[in-house]
């Protein structure tokens, strides 16, 4: 009896012998010399997704062919990941939480579930999503589609335009996802999301979910669970029929078009091969037309991965202002919550292109653009499927920021008090900055409403009109602020600013202070031997101090040690039960591995352990070893002192039993470490210092209830204790009867 094998069997191997599958490996090149990196780039290994350390070595991706071939050349290397592919799989955990719904590829939706998504979404929210609108065709004759959100989407609308492609390289599927889910948020939560209503009504917003069909779906053929490392389109240029054939589209585009060998190569055969002449691909060519026929005043380009917002320019070079503050400033706006770097691809990645989108679509066309490289090097190309919905929540806010800032986006941008202490009953002033974000002229006046927080402020003013404003443009104004008499110590008040012009989103901002004086309730000049501190590692007194004969350091001899995890722990606890606002403030200047080694100043807190801290300079971590993804930190070069500043605020109330530092670094490269000078921790008491009885005045009667103590050994209680422990030692004592004194005959306030 004859047996068959399945059809679909036979037509899978069939297929994966007419598609090979070359294998991608993650390698670390040693000695990364100019010489050496030219010889990788003239090999056609991508140098966009190249992490490492300086004059060390750079970790990157290339084939296995590609490996041998550099190893032949006597170039020293490891090979980290010996099959991305299998790699990818094998890491992969399905999604817990289906909200959004997910494709079959980790996560990520095949060439046909992308197309039924998209028409499942279209028929249920046909009043704000358009039907599709063919801008070209592929190599193979796939069309490349777009749509739009918006309220009349069907109709152009006199509306600021704003564009969001994605899938340019076909291994990068999380920028389509992230469309898709953001598309998906818009249709079913504007009715709740006032920012979202506004968005649908007032923009419209184009998206392209897939620039490279052909790409994408050989990937899917290759791998169709995922993991497909294919990254060009599909044109024949004689170089097989697997991965090595195509046109690396992000190298294709007319402004820079083939400058170098390095950014982009003329070999036919090279992941970065930038075609014969530049729009030579019909994709390319669909995204240019399509482009120059709107007047897009902002384009996203999304690829992964590398957790950063690229500008450009593609050869590390900056634009001119005011150009590179639009761009700095909208970056780190989109950047607030998810904490991506901005800048070039030379200064964030350490890669230079030339062809590519962004550079044409700004040099070319004058349109403000970014690519997003959502992910971490951790999650690569193909992340685990758990991790695809986090990353798609993660582009929300850069996606709406994104969207306002099309047309006028008028905001808050800052503000100036006349005093930093708020006492009861002194009147003050305080500057407001209005500034109008957008890249669109306002089209109208602005009306500001100002109105206090509370009834321990009265203002002079209620609103205030601000005449038209053009893009990135700021104004300011005045008002006064009278504090209530009868405004209690260590009460929090303040104003509630908002702001309204035609075309703009409606913002309220509000502007919070704490009515009082600030008082430090301790202080470490590092004079004093360290006696309130727990060392291990190499921490100690260094006299490279701002104040005084020394300071604190991690390595007082010279560099820190690699491959060391080392704290510095405050042994004495500080009471903050009776203070609003608090916060920590020290000199400090470092000398860190930018992206490797790292310093972290952190609280322990009641049931959660050891929690890092945000402050005026820290960075968060990259994920690699030293640095724990997502935690703030410092890292990089500070050569001169800076005075940080942390709001305990940030830990919402949370019980602290103490504080430290923590140094960790791996290997290979050090530095000279982190310094502190002069902490300090202060607040706004929530009472009078120096009332032992509590009452709301210093007088006689608290002196003699201090003396009762220290004569007959009371114990007094914890409120007791910090409002009377002037000199900050932890107890009562002849020096706390001399300050309270001094605060009685009004020699010390």
């Amino acid at each position: 009896m004859k047996k068959y094998l399945p059809l679909l069997y036979v037509l899978a191997l069939l297929n994966s012998l007419a598609l090979p599958r070359d294998i991608y490996q993650s390698i670390r090149v040693y000695q990364p010399t100019p010489k050496r990196i030219a010889t990788i780039g003239g090999l056609g290994i991508p140098l966009d997704h190249v992490s490492g350390k300086q004059g060390i070595f750079i970790d990157l991706v290339a084939t296995e062919d590609q490996t041998v071939e550099l190893i032949s050349r006597g170039i020293e290397l490891d090979v980290l990941i010996h099959d991305l592919t299998s790699h990818y799989r094998s890491r992969n955990q399905p999604a817990t939480s289906r909200d959004f719904p997910l494709g079959s590829m980790q996560g990520n939706y095949t060439w046909d579930e992308l197309n039924d998504r998209f028409d499942e979404l279209q028929s249920l929210y046909p009043n704000i999503i358009s039907e599709r609108v063919v801008i070209g065709q592929s190599v193979e004759g796939r069309d490349i589609w777009a749509f739009k959100v918006s309220d009349n989407p069907n109709d152009d609308e006199d509306e600021p335009e704003v564009l969001y492609t994605a899938l340019t390289h076909s291994r990068e599927p999380l920028g389509m996802m992230n469309l898709i889910y953001f598309v998906q948020l818009l249709a079913e939560e504007r009715s709740t999301d006032p920012e979202l209503e506004f968005l649908i009504n007032n923009r419209e917003m184009w998206f392209l979910p897939v620039v490279n069909p052909d790409g994408y779906v050989f990937n899917e053929t290759i791998e169709p669970n995922g993991g497909g490392m294919h990254r060009k389109n599909r044109l024949d240029t004689d170089c097989g029929n697997g991965d090595n054939r195509g046109v690396d589209l992000n190298r294709n585009y007319g402004y820079g078009w083939g400058s170098d060998d390095t950014g982009s190569s003329p070999n036919p055969c090279s992941a970065t091969y930038r075609g014969e002449s530049e729009f030579s691909e019909p994709e390319t060519q669909a995204v240019r037309d399509f482009i120059i026929d709107h007047q897009f005043k902002n384009v996203m380009h999304y690829h992964s991965y590398w957790n950063t917002y690229i500008h450009p320019w593609g050869d590390g070079s900056l634009p001119q202002e005011p150009d590179i503050t639009t761009l700095t400033e909208i970056g780190q706006e989109m950047a607030r919550y998810n904490g991506y770097s901005v800048g070039t691809g030379l200064s964030t990645i350490g890669y230079g292109v030339n062809g590519d989108a962004v550079d044409w679509t700004y040099g070319d066309q004058d349109i403000i653009s970014y690519v997003p490289e959502v992910g971490s090097t951790s999650q690569g190309f193909w992340p685990p499927e758990s991790d695809v919905s986090q990353l798609c929540l993660d582009q929300v806010h850069p996606n709406k920021i994104f969207a306002f800032v099309a047309g006028s986006d008028i905001i808050m941008h800052s503000y100036e008090m006349s005093e930093e202490d708020i006492i009861p009953g002194e009147t003050l002033e305080l500057e407001i900055i209005i500034q109008n974000r957008g890249l669109s002229n306002s089209d109208g006046d602005i009306n500001i409403s100002i109105e206090p927080l509370n009834n321990f402020v009265s203002l002079n003013v209620e609103s205030y009109t601000m005449s038209e404003m053009d893009a990135r443009d700021s104004d300011d104004f005045l008002i006064s602020i009278e504090v209530m008499n009868e405004a209690p110590l260590g009460s929090v008040s303040g104003l509630i600013v908002g702001m309204e012009c035609e075309g703009s989103f409606t913002r309220v901002d509000t502007i919070e202070f704490v009515i009082g004086q600030r008082q430090m309730i301790f202080f470490e000049g590092f004079e004093n031997e360290l006696v309130d501190w727990s060392l291990d590692g190499d921490w100690g007194l260094t006299g490279d101090a701002v104040n005084g004969e020394f300071a604190l350091s991690d390595s007082p001899e010279g560099e820190y040690q690699e491959g060391q995890e080392s704290l510095a722990e405050l042994d004495r606890f500080v009471n903050l039960n009776y203070l609003n606002s608090p916060v920590v403030e020290f000199k400090a200047k470092w000398e860190i591995e930018s992206n490797w080694d790292f310093v972290r100043f952190q609280a322990n807190i009641q049931d959660l352990g050891w929690v890092s801290l945000n402050g005026s300079y820290t960075e968060l971590g990259s994920g690699q070893p030293a640095q724990p993804f997502g935690e703030p930190g410092y890292d990089g070069v500070q050569n001169e002192w800076v005075n940080e500043i942390i709001f305990l605020d940030q830990l919402n109330g949370a019980d602290i039993l103490g504080f430290r530092f923590i140094q960790t670094s791996d290997n290979f490269v050090e530095g000279d470490g982190f310094t502190i000078d002069d902490l300090s921790i202060s607040g706004f008491p929530t009472g009078t210092m120096g009332d032992y009885n509590l009452d709301t005045l210093v007088d006689i009667y608290d002196l003699l209830a201090i003396v009762d103590v220290l004569l007959f050994g009371d114990e007094p209680s914890p409120s007791q204790l910090f409002f009377c422990d002037l000199d900050g030692s932890g107890v009562l004592d002849i020096m706390d009867l001399v300050a309270i004194s001094n605060v009685i005959l009004g020699i010390q306030q």
